[in-house]
């Protein structure tokens, strides 16, 4: 859709890329180069021309003044700005020094998700397709859950957000809608309207609070504990579904785990009343129940364990496979994709949970060569300082492509300017909680000089005197082929991806036997440290997406939510500076008292930026989740302490 008006300004349909569940459509108002205006798309079927706050400031983004335009090369300790030849020469000599010297092993890829759009899978492509590459196992979004679905289901799927019309109740399970998927919200609020009671469950309820009828302000890690506390209640109650537990592959171990909990005890686990066990009994007693699980639960030690009690309680009260219920998690952005043409890993690894760790114990052959596009690791990943210690390791020649000066362009050798959403090409983006899917349109051009990562990596491959790759010479041609089956118009800007079941697991599940194999382990809690009281939530944002920050939005210290009650507090109030402490170092932050909060929780934002002192990674220790090798950010323990 593009259309003009007298004044010659024209509105470009495109979808968000960036990395959310919901890929929104969206239409862009452009005059000249200028994208004057930012708007959800009223037209798309799921997102219905609602626009989250995050993406407001993005055509500022486009035009700031401290965006870069030309790339940047480390001399010692300063920076000079070079031509984009002499960049691009010097990434390729590297690069081919560290191939012909030590061969692929030592060469590093990092991507990530600061754009959704398929195309930038290509970017991987290229490099796994010089050879076997050490590439990033794990992650630091929601592995430990997807490991966890994929246990008890074979599968993650979730029920399309217009299902929601058929529940007769909704829980929100460590999930915060309000925050990291509005597009839900409305369909929360139809459900709501229309009778159906809505339950929050997190230890940091404050944003999503006012769509809840119910809130049970559970402790941080107790989501398992919880879970199980129910389950246990309503199989004393026999209120458990017959038919359900035939759909189980385990049914012997799962009935013995159930028989040694006692709810009270789990309550007590869960840091909850067991008066709110025994009400979320009545309400999972009830059909269908439609339960939406958060990330933020299973960012933990024992993250996946958790998602498994939550899956074991909505299978065997009857709500999974049929219309309304669901325990969603994830439906899989990429579901029904065909990636046969794309380069696969066949290299070493190394664990994100401990970027910085691993990079430093890699040997034989050492790293020579490191590429990132779409990450800023240094913020990102736990332990903030031995990642840049890590990329800043002699004998590395790092290559940083991004539009900012971020923490790990800092730590770089050679910082390469990058197009951002809104000028990347034509493109498509798969949600991956809704069920559709959406067209990515260029809406303006990106500053001279700068272009996209997919036109970096295919300059890089010819400098090296490759054969032209037929994945990456035509990639419009490469997105087609890979969504062949997502669009059977291709005119449409969105289209519902017909490989997500409706109704997931209605008839079976993808396993060996059909069935799912559910938890068989109790709950367990972290044991307290009184040096360390309170368990540190770097919850995401409403405000800005993952570190995508600009310097005038830290300025002053980072805000740090505790309950009035909370253990160090030592007289200190809302407005005054507090240190944060960890057993790896301090942040200077300014309290705000949240009487919402569970008293053992202590909540800063996360994606702030080390240089601007609100790097939150800087306190996480590198910890592995239970499964999926995810990252265990919510085990991290901290104490307050007054500012002298």
């Amino acid at each position: 859709m593009t259309s003009y008006t007298p004044s010659m300004s024209r509105v470009v349909r495109t979808a968000c890329t960036y990395d959310c569940p919901d890929a929104c459509g969206l239409l862009a108002t452009v005059e000249g180069d200028q994208v004057l205006r930012l708007q959800g798309d009223p037209e798309h079927p799921v997102t219905r021309g609602r626009r989250c706050f995050r993406i407001h400031g993005q055509p500022a983004r486009l035009r700031h003044p401290s965006r870069l335009t030309a790339p940047l090369l480390r001399s010692g300790e300063t920076w000079r700005e070079v031509s984009l030849d002499e960049a691009l020469d010097r990434c390729a000599a590297h690069l081919q020094q560290a191939l012909h010297e030590a061969g692929p092993p030592s060469v590093l890829h990092i991507g990530g998700g600061g754009s959704l759009g398929l195309s930038h899978e290509l970017v991987g492509h290229f490099f796994r397709s010089l050879g076997p590459i050490t590439t990033v196992s794990g992650g630091i979004c929601g592995e430990a859950g997807e490991a966890a679905q994929r246990e008890d289901f074979g599968d993650c799927a979730c029920h399309d957000y217009t299902d929601l019309q058929h529940s007769a109740a909704v829980v929100l399970w460590g999930k915060n809608p309000v925050a990291s998927g509005v597009h839900l919200v409305p369909f929360v609020d139809e459900a709501r309207r229309r009778g159906a009671p809505v339950w929050l469950i997190d230890p940091a309820p404050a944003e999503t609070g006012r769509l809840a009828r119910h809130v049970v302000r559970v402790a941080p890690g107790g989501d398992g504990a919880l879970a199980l506390g129910v389950l246990c209640r309503l199989q004393q109650q026999g209120a458990l579904d017959h038919e359900a537990w035939a759909r189980v592959d385990n049914v012997d171990a799962v009935r013995e785990l159930l028989q040694g909990l006692d709810p009270a005890a789990c309550a007590h686990l869960a840091g909850v009343e067991s008066a709110q066990v025994d009400a979320l009994a009545r309400l999972y007693g009830m059909r269908p129940v439609a339960t939406w699980i958060g990330w933020g639960l299973q960012r933990s030690a024992a993250g996946g364990h958790a998602v498994r009690c939550i899956d074991a309680l909505c299978l065997l009260s009857g709500q999974v496979g049929i219309a309304g219920g669901g325990a969603n998690y994830t439906s899989r952005r990429s579901r029904g994709l065909d990636r046969s043409m794309i380069a696969p890993a066949t290299g070493r690894t190394v664990a994100a949970h401990a970027l910085g760790q691993e990079l430093d114990r890699l040997e034989e052959p050492a790293l020579r060569f490191v590429y990132i596009n779409g990450a800023n690791p240094v913020t990102q990943h736990a332990d903030s300082s031995a990642t840049r210690r890590a990329l800043e390791h002699p004998g590395r020649f790092v290559v940083v492509a991004d539009a900012f000066f971020t923490d790990t362009a800092r730590a770089a050798d050679l910082v390469l300017p990058v197009s951002l959403m809104l000028e990347d090409e034509d493109d498509v983006v798969g949600a991956y909680q809704h069920h559709h899917v959406a067209r990515v349109r260029r809406v303006v051009a990106p500053p001279a000089g700068v272009h996209d990562d997919l036109w970096i990596v295919q300059q890089l491959g010819r400098r090296l005197g490759r054969a032209e790759d037929p994945v990456l010479l035509q990639p419009a041609a490469t997105v087609e082929r890979m969504t062949a089956t997502w669009f059977s118009d291709p005119r449409a800007s969105w289209a519902r991806n017909p490989a997500q079941e409706p109704i997931p697991f209605a008839h079976r599940f993808p396993t060996s036997s059909g069935k799912a194999r559910l938890v068989t382990t109790p709950p367990t809690m972290p044991a307290a440290d009184p040096e360390y009281p309170l368990t540190f939530l770097t919850l995401s944002s409403r405000r800005w997406q993952t570190s995508l920050l600009t310097p005038e939005q830290q300025q002053g210290p980072a805000h740090c939510r505790v309950h009035p009650t909370a253990p160090g507090l030592q007289g200190m109030t809302t407005g005054d500076r507090a240190r944060l402490v960890s057993p790896l170092g301090a942040l200077v932050v300014e309290l705000q008292l949240d009487p919402q909060l569970h008293p053992t929780a202590c909540v800063v934002h996360r994606g702030g930026w080390v240089a601007y002192g609100h790097g939150v990674n800087l306190l996480v220790s590198a910890r592995s989740t239970d499964l999926g090798q995810g990252t265990a950010f919510y085990s991290q323990r901290v104490r307050l302490e007054p500012v002298e």
